[in-house]
Parts: structure tokens; sequence; C-alpha cells
């Protein structure tokens, strides 16, 4: 179950795109329990577009490990956001 603040990467783009987890309401199906995640964009052009989000399920989205989070900020340097704002 992935809850705000999480971080994930989008898995059905050509590339991989680091996202915060925004939102995460629960659902039930007849096929079983699921997640609508609400995504903030953490890379890619839509970060540039102001309150942009990106709606998957939870089966479209894996976790980013540290190391991964690590690395991203670095890739942006000072200029940019960190992505482990906000990580406890």
């Amino acid at each position: 179950m992935y809850v705000p603040g999480d971080y994930v990467y989008v898995a059905d783009l050509p590339q991989r795109l680091l996202c915060r987890v925004a939102g995460a309401d629960s659902a039930t199906s007849s096929g079983g329990a699921f997640q609508i995640l609400t995504l903030e964009p953490l890379e890619g052009p839509w970060r540039s577009w102001p309150d942009t989000r990106l709606i998957r399920l939870d089966e479209a989205v894996r976790p980013a490990v540290a190391r991964d989070l690590w690395r991203a900020r670095t890739r942006r340097g000072a200029a940019g956001a960190s992505p482990c704002r906000g990580m406890a």
C-alpha cells in the first residue's frame, strides 16, 4: 500500500519518471483491492508545469529506493528541488 509522501517510478512510460505520491485512494473490485494514486512528477517536462498531477493505478508504479533518490538529487544539483524533501 502506498501513502502520500512515498516516492515511486511510473512503470508504463518509456523512461523512468520519479514521482512523489500526493494522494492514494483505496478501492476493491471483484478482482481484489487496488489503489488509485495521484502523483507529483519530480523529473521530466512535467516539473515545469505548475500543479501537474499524474493518475495511475498502483500496479503501474514501482517503489523508488533510497539510492535512486540520492542519484536524482545529485543529477539536478543545486538548481532543482530535492526529491528527498519531506522524507523521515
